[in-house]
């Protein structure tokens, strides 16, 4: 049985990977070294990419105004 800490980190770690090879501005390298940030820290790493790491093209908004 999977316990619901473990869940969240899995669930976390996956969308962070995902959002991470998606990302059209990071070149390999970087994209290498975020998801071994992501896969040492498993929380923490994927928090880190989302709120420092991932570039929003128009702000958090959306860009709309």
């Amino acid at each position: 049985m999977i316990s619901a800490g473990s869940a969240i980190a899995l669930a976390l770690f996956a969308m962070a990977v995902v959002s991470i090879i998606r990302d059209p501005y990071l070149g390999s390298l970087a994209k290498l070294a975020w998801v071994l940030v992501a896969s040492i820290l498993p929380i923490i790493g994927p928090i880190l990419w989302f709120t420092v790491g991932k570039r929003y093209p128009y702000g958090l908004s959306g860009g709309n105004r």
